[in-house]
Order: C-alpha cells, then structure tokens, then sequence
C-alpha cells in the first residue's frame, strides 16, 4: 500500500534554502486555451509532478521561482529525460544573468519561458518516462526534482497525471 503524501510534503520537493518553484507550466502547441499548470495553490494536489503529452507535439516550459537568501547568478536549467536508462531527451538552457533575492515579496515571481521541444513520436516512445529538472547557479546544483512526462497516442488531450 503506497502512503499518500501530504501537502507540505509534496511541496518540500519544490523548495531548499536557495529557491522556491512557485510554478511549471507546459504549453502545448494546438491547445493554447488550457496550458498544463503545476502550482503551489493548486486544489487537488499531484503526488508528483506527472505531465501527460500527446506524440508529436510541440510545447514550451515555463517556470515560475522565488529565490530565498542570496542573488543567483549565472542560471541554467537542464531538463534530462530518460527510456529503460537510456537518455532519449535532454537539453541544457539559460535562464537568466542574475535573480535578485524576493521570497517576502507577494507580487514579484521570477519567470523564464523555455524555446519550444518537440515530443517524439511512435509507439517506441510511448509510456511513462522518468525526467529530471535541475537548476544551476555558477555551475552549481542549487534544485533538483524527478518527476514524470507520459507519451499517449496522437490526439489524446494533455492533462497532469499523478494523482
């Protein structure tokens, strides 16, 4: 029997000292109206970061963050996802010179917007897929999470799994 986390629990996987994810959000070409969302206020709260994607789209990441005690400087993100161990997509990308520190500011949330990757397509490729997202600061790890992208056929609608 698998334990349910709770709330705080899951959120502890989208925080440290350093930073704070406010927010993931897929955007997915042909489906503007309803980007895929992953936020800290959400209702009905994911056991983990799952997003489930038709073959062959196209989409963009956006994430949302707060840093907490010092500016980080030098920002990249790495997204690595993989097929029984094998790395079958990863890309490494700049997300900003500096982000100054704003953890008590309500109003202010530092916000990076990825160039768009393409979902492979074919029935190789579908099923459920481990990825790992990590920031860097200067070069060094500063956030880390696993989480899950899921491969359906062409025409399914996209939605967040993980509940």
């Amino acid at each position: 029997m698998t334990v349910k986390k709770t709330r705080e629990e899951i959120m502890a996987d989208f925080e440290n000292e350093q930073l704070r994810i406010e927010a993931m959000e897929l955007h997915i070409d042909g489906h503007d109206d309803k980007p895929l969302v992953y936020h800290r206020e959400m209702e009905d709260m994911p056991q983990r970061l799952h997003f489930i994607l038709p073959e062959n789209c196209v989409y963009s990441v956006t994430i949302k963050y707060k840093v907490k005690k010092q500016p980080l400087r030098n920002l990249t993100y790495k997204q690595m996802v993989k097929k029984a161990g094998i790395v079958v997509n990863s890309r490494k990308l700049h997300m900003g010179d500096e982000a100054h520190v704003n953890i008590d500011q309500d109003d202010h949330t530092h916000e990076v917007t990825f160039p768009p990757d393409n979902v492979p397509g074919g029935t190789f490729f579908r099923g459920k897929h481990p990825a790992v997202s990590t920031v860097y600061a200067d070069g060094k790890e500063v956030w880390k999470t696993k989480w899950y992208i899921e491969i359906v056929k062409e025409g399914s609608l996209p939605e967040i799994g993980g509940y």
